[in-house]
């Protein structure tokens, strides 16, 4: 018996020791307009501000953190689901969705002007959306698109192919300049496994994806796996770690959720970031930076915290 409590104490101290990795320094709720409800966060470069939308994805503004002010963007219905953002923070691409014709339309909107530029209309599915330089690269029915502006107007582009991952069916598609391949890990010839909220890291080396209920890393072709647990919508801090939320549901509502930061590497555990409350904390962003995280609840409270590693 001693002997079992006294593993019990080694390996919950381990435990806790890496759960300490990183330092919460502040968690600071931003209130905008008459605390109106915002979703979706994203940082925008330089990490002062934030891209936001409605929780239907509709519309898009610009959430500055130190004032606590909201800029309107665009009333774009399916503006919010997914957006790029140029590295220099002065254009967005982001979707116009038809929901009556099932189309969708992209387009680039300028940050300063708000003016808009069609960069592709009236496509039936489009996924994830990179941006290289000036350049937006987009997959529309298993090929590969890379267009850019010029003169107000969106002209194919003859760069080379930006490397980048999306889902197609269901599936990971990692395009390589131009070269389109699967990539399914998990899937067995008696279980066919699908893949949600995939990205590939800053250094493009690893993939991120769920499958299931679980988040996974990757190299770029679905070998050297490594299990992270039971975390959705997981994004990149870096590459080296993972943040995403650990949510519980009742089948027809979320009932629980935490921002959790773990280390892409086999055997990691994660470490809870959020405060233990009522509150249910869903869909983390990262700043470039990696000390910043920020989030919203499900009634649209909006959340910034800054980590210090140790």
């Amino acid at each position: 018996m001693k002997k079992f409590l006294l593993s019990i104490t080694i390996l919950a101290s381990a435990l806790y020791g890496y759960a300490q990795k990183f330092e919460v320094i502040s968690n600071q709720q931003v209130k905008i307009g008459n605390n109106a409800a915002v979703f979706h966060p994203k940082f925008m470069p330089g990490g002062e501000s934030l891209l936001v939308s409605s929780e239907n994805f509709v519309g898009l503004g610009i959430v500055d953190i130190k004032n606590q002010t909201y800029t309107k963007l665009t009333d774009m219905a399916g503006a919010g689901y997914m957006p790029a953002i140029s590295a220099d923070g002065k254009t967005i691409i982001a979707r116009d969705a038809d929901y009556m014709n099932q189309r969708i339309s992209l387009y680039q909107i300028d940050v300063k002007t708000k003016a808009k530029v069609a960069i592709q209309k009236n496509i039936n599915h489009i996924n994830r959306i990179a941006i290289d330089g000036n350049n937006v690269t987009f997959a529309v029915d298993g090929r590969s698109f890379k267009k850019t502006v010029i003169n107000g107007k969106a002209v194919q582009s003859n760069a080379n192919t930006s490397v980048y991952v999306t889902e197609e069916d269901l599936k990971l598609v990692v395009y390589n300049n131009g070269v389109r391949t699967v990539v399914d890990p998990l899937s067995t010839a008696t279980r066919d496994v699908s893949y949600c909220w995939s990205s590939m890291s800053p250094d493009k080396t690893k993939l991120l994806f769920v499958a299931g209920n679980d988040a996974y890393v990757s190299d770029l072709n679905g070998k050297n796996l490594i299990h992270l647990g039971t975390i959705h919508a997981p994004v990149w801090r870096g590459n080296d770690y993972v943040v995403g939320m650990c949510d519980e549901d009742d089948g027809h509502q979320f009932t629980a959720s935490d921002i959790v930061i773990i280390k892409a590497q086999k055997g990691a555990m994660p470490q809870q970031l959020t405060p233990v409350s009522g509150e249910i904390k869903m869909y983390p962003s990262v700043s470039e930076d990696g000390n910043k995280i920020a989030y919203h609840t499900t009634d649209g409270k909006l959340y910034v915290m800054t980590i210090k590693e140790k």
